[in-house]
């Protein structure tokens, strides 16, 4: 495996390049090389420059050392059983994908150009950073180590949106525009605001404050903690709940209550329907209640639109950009009409349109895939979790089931938005998937 040699070849470095890549992706926006270029992350610079790195270091031993020399592949085992199942995934997804574009120029006329090449350059990098998450050896002080870090950076991204919503020290007049770079108005013009983070789209900021709250409040229900930690994960679940809140993300807020419903009905099942878990079930149901009877009143507003589809604009808005895509489909609907990014536009809001229109029903069904197999793992994981387990086994059930509660979460985000094209997004997603798929390849 081309993790286990070169700069990655030991799991410290492993750990410090997933954690810069984490980081880049939490916190910082893409930049411009030349305007005729596409944009380019900085995360995406750390995996390709490390993945080339690595490459020429196995290249050049191979001319120093015999030719049967260990550089560092031989793998774990559970590594490699983590590796081929990602590895089937998305080889099934992107001969779909060759599929559908063969057949698009074939047969339908449709062009293929280096916009389209792209696509797999996308595919690459979160493939490139899922092996990475599950190529490192997660024992407690790497676990920790992430932990701290990302808790680092969600920290500054609630300073930062809490700075965005109340302007502070004027900050959406000198920062807030490197980063809000295409919604910048929903955030100074908009009334209320709605508050971005490090995103450039506030649906996408969102969905990360849901995702993250539910790792929180995963820890918060089923954790054996004391309880100023059970405390400490309430305060953090409320948090990341309000800062759904303030994005005004409807699609994130609805993600949030399948979250809340299907985790808070997993604990009560979990722990038998005893006082001390509804007793957290109630507390955070009221905490929801009041973050959400407290926003402002043009909040509410905002709210009340979406449930008129007949005449809500935003409602409207994400069917007319999703009309062509069915209309397409229809045409053909098993193999779809290929990347095609110079002929059809890319702004559709519905990645399962998007998806099907591009790859076709079978497309659809392998890019489903691609969330739920490791979904599959994480529940067969979360399942088999027993409250008495403490330490790194307590930690890595968690994060099963979490996964699984993400994906919810994910799924339905994607009806109005899209995780797999938004390149900040599916980064951090990618890395979550990893470090599942390496949970479900050992025997723990």
């Amino acid at each position: 495996m081309f993790w286990n040699t070169g700069v990655t070849r030991n799991n410290s470095n492993k750990l410090l390049l997933l954690i810069l890549i984490m980081l880049s992706a939490m916190l910082l926006p893409s930049f411009e090389i030349r305007p005729s270029l596409p944009r380019v992350r900085l995360d995406e610079v750390l995996i390709f420059g490390a993945l080339a790195v690595n490459l020429f270091y196995w290249l050049t031993s191979r001319f120093r050392y015999r030719w049967d020399y260990d550089f560092g592949l031989a793998e774990q085992e559970g590594q490699r059983r983590a590796q081929m199942a990602v590895t089937k995934v998305f080889l099934l997804f992107i001969a779909s994908i060759v599929i559908s574009n063969v057949f698009a120029v074939l047969f339908l006329g449709i062009s293929f150009g280096i916009r389209d090449v792209m696509e797999g350059v996308m595919i690459a990098k979160y493939y490139l950073v899922i092996t990475l998450a599950l190529s490192l050896d997660l024992q407690d002080g790497e676990f920790h180590v992430l932990q701290n870090a990302f808790f680092a950076g969600y920290s500054i991204i609630l300073l930062l949106s809490w700075g965005q919503f109340l302007n502070i020290a004027n900050i959406n007049a000198w920062l807030t525009p490197l980063i809000a770079q295409a919604h910048l108005d929903n955030l100074v013009n908009a009334n209320p605001p709605r508050v971005l983070g490090t995103f450039d789209n506030p649906n996408v900021m969102g969905i990360f404050s849901v995702l993250t709250m539910t790792l929180f409040a995963t820890w918060f229900y089923f954790r054996r903690t004391v309880s100023s930690s059970t405390l400490a994960l309430f305060v953090l679940t409320g948090l990341s709940i309000k800062l759904t809140f303030m994005t005004i993300s409807r699609t994130a807020l609805l993600a949030t209550a399948t979250v809340l419903t299907f985790l808070s009905v997993w604990a009560m099942f979990k722990f038998h329907w005893k006082k001390g878990i509804l007793l957290k079930v109630g507390v955070l149901f009221v905490l929801t209640l009041t973050i959400f009877f407290t926003s402002p009143r043009d909040f509410v507003s905002r709210m009340n639109e979406a449930t008129n589809l007949e005449t809500s604009t935003s409602a409207l808005g994400h069917l007319m950009r999703a009309g062509d895509a069915f209309e397409f489909i229809k045409q053909s609907p098993i193999v779809g009409w290929g990347t095609a990014k110079s002929n059809m536009t890319t702004l559709v809001d519905n990645e399962y349109a998007l998806v099907t229109r591009r790859y076709g029903v079978i497309g659809l069904v392998l890019y489903l895939w691609l969330f739920l197999r490791p979904a599959k793992g994480a529940l067969r994981r979360a399942l088999n979790f027993y409250v008495s387990e403490t330490g790194l086994r307590e930690h890595r059930a968690l994060l099963s089931l979490a996964f699984t509660a993400a994906t919810l979460a994910l799924l339905v985000y994607n009806i109005t938005a899209g995780t797999f094209y938004n390149l900040q997004l599916m980064t951090l997603v990618a890395i979550f998937m990893g470090i599942i798929y390496r949970i479900e390849g050992e025997n723990d």
